[in-house]
């Protein structure tokens, strides 16, 4: 096969050489012979290669994502805690460290939405985990947010920090 290889080889430099020499362009018109046959295990890998970097753009696209969310709930959550804001804070007023509409396993959402773009266990993870767990503390709350709670939404309110205190603490014990 490398004898053959090599001698087409030749063979059409040869012919591109003496086309050039008279003036004239090769005009190489393909076929499905001169298409390179390509072995089933070839075709395998390159689709799974194919498919790994269809999944790495899918996870980058997803962090991305991610990421924009978490800076529009970090400004939210500074908004809410400024000492000159006195307008009163509903249940849905809170920035919750999840996605919208994506409550039902609660410990997923938070940490996946908190720390699904930080590397686990490195300087930042711990540091970013350290000031989630101090904003969401139950009692740093109620000292911030609670004389400005509606009545109406203060237990609910209250009750879904103290599970993200608990969630947030679980996660510290196993990093």
């Amino acid at each position: 096969m490398a004898k053959e290889y090599a001698a087409r080889f030749r063979s059409s430099t040869a012919t591109s050489h003496r086309s050039r020499q008279h003036g004239t362009t090769a005009s190489r018109t393909s076929s499905a012979s001169d298409m390179p046959k390509i072995s089933p295990r070839k075709r395998k890998l390159f689709d799974e290669n194919t498919k790994k970097e269809s999944r790495h753009e899918m996870e980058r696209s997803r962090r991305e994502k991610i990421g924009l969310m978490k800076l529009r709930y970090e400004r939210d959550c500074i908004a809410l805690y400024q000492p000159s804001i006195s307008s009163p804070i509903g249940y849905s007023d809170v920035s919750w460290p999840h996605p919208a509409g994506k409550e039902s396993p609660l410990k997923e959402a938070v940490t996946e939405f908190l720390f699904g773009d930080l590397e686990r266990g490195s300087d930042t993870y711990r540091s970013y985990l350290r000031l989630q767990r101090i904003r969401w503390h139950p009692d740093r709350f109620v000292h911030r947010c609670g004389g400005r709670l509606k009545e109406c939404d203060r237990g609910k309110t209250l009750d879904k920090v103290n599970a993200i205190s608990q969630i947030l603490n679980s996660v510290y014990e196993t990093v």
